[in-house]
Parts: C-alpha cells; sequence; structure tokens
C-alpha cells in the first residue's frame, strides 16, 4: 500500500477517535471527582453542556471567514479544506479556540442574535456554577462546579472539532462522495424511466 494513502487512512481514523477517546477521559473525570447525588440534579450537566455548545455556534457563524463552509469550498480541490489532518487543526479548530477567550470582548459589535447567544451562554455557565452552592455544602458544590466547568470546556473543545473534522472527512472523500451521489442519481433516473414505460 502507498505510504502516503496509509497515512491518509491513520489520519482520517485519528480524527474519529480524538474526540471519542476524549468525551470519555472527561466523563471519567467527573465521575471519579462528582459530589454525593450529582447525577440526580440533571440541570446542572445540562446547563454546562448546553453552555458548552451554544460558544461554538456563536464563533463559527461570526468568524471572518465563514465562506469556508459553502458546498462549493468543501468540495473545491484548490479549497481552504485541502489540508493534511495536522495542518487542518493548527489553521482551523486551533484558530478557533484561540478565539475561545475573547469572544466577550469581540460580541459588542456582533450581530444581534450572537450577541444573544453568548449572553445565554453567560447565563447558563453562571448556573452550572453557582446552582450546586444552593444544593450541597461549600466544598462538594466547589466539586460538582468542578465538574461543570470540565463539562464547558469538553462541550466547546469538542464541537468545534467536530465541525472542523466533519468538513475536513467530506473533502477527503469527496471523490467518493460524488460518486455514490452518481449512483444513485443513476438509478433513480432508470426506475423513473422503468415506471414511465409502465413495466
Amino acid at each position: 500500500m502507498n505510504g502516503g494513502v496509509l497515512l491518509d487512512i491513520v489520519a482520517c481514523l485519528a480524527a474519529i477517535v480524538i474526540p471519542i477517546a476524549a468525551v470519555t477521559v472527561v466523563a471519567e473525570l467527573v465521575d471519579a471527582f462528582k459530589p454525593r447525588w450529582y447525577h440526580a440534579v440533571p440541570a446542572m450537566r445540562r446547563a454546562a453542556l448546553a453552555a458548552g455548545l451554544l460558544l461554538p455556534v456563536a464563533i463559527l457563524w461570526s468568524a471572518p471567514d465563514g465562506d469556508i463552509y459553502a458546498p462549493d469550498r468543501i468540495f473545491s480541490v484548490d479549497g481552504p479544506w485541502n489540508l493534511g489532518f495536522l495542518e487542518m487543526l493548527d489553521r482551523r479548530f486551533l484558530s478557533y479556540v484561540a478565539e475561545v477567550p475573547d469572544v466577550y470582548l469581540q460580541s459588542y459589535d456582533a450581530p444581534l442574535w450572537v450577541r444573544i447567544a453568548i449572553s445565554l451562554h453567560g447565563l447558563l455557565v453562571l448556573a452550572a456554577l453557582l446552582l450546586p452552592f444552593r444544593i450541597w455544602p461549600p466544598r462538594e458544590a466547589a466539586r460538582a462546579s468542578a465538574c461543570g466547568l470540565l463539562i464547558i470546556a469538553m462541550a466547546t473543545l469538542v464541537a468545534l472539532y467536530a465541525v472542523c473534522t466533519s468538513y475536513w472527512l467530506l473533502h477527503q472523500f469527496s471523490f467518493w462522495i460524488v460518486a455514490a451521489a452518481g449512483l444513485l442519481f443513476q438509478r433513480f433516473r432508470l426506475h423513473r424511466d422503468h415506471r414511465a414505460r409502465g413495466h
């Protein structure tokens, strides 16, 4: 097997395995660190998860390079997704991660719905971090808040990674996707013609 093809296969497998491993590790950390009855109060976990997912949405939709997600750019041979796996991580994923600390500072001139999403994100973070102190003693509440922070960070990073990696994988398999779409279209045409002839 050609060495380049083998590296491409390994990169695609790594792209899929990384988020699964990350979620597994964070789930184990939360399970080991959580206070008693933590899973009996799902509102905190849901608030943390929603907060972690809202932030990537705001970042991606307000990014100046949002046109790279247009379908014609995904399948373009010389498009923005024609990158190696590590280069994709550096130029796409890590560049979005670098924007996370400044997202609140940069939101003042963002579109209205982005400002709403970021405001809601802030409220959900506060809920995930402060609600435990209404339920547990301070020490256990601090552990629950730490679990919330882990979930927020995991959801944010995995969501950003999943979007970037999905588009990168679509580009990597663009030939096979187009070929499969062509075969399905041809089969549809044959089936339609067959029915039109009354057979």
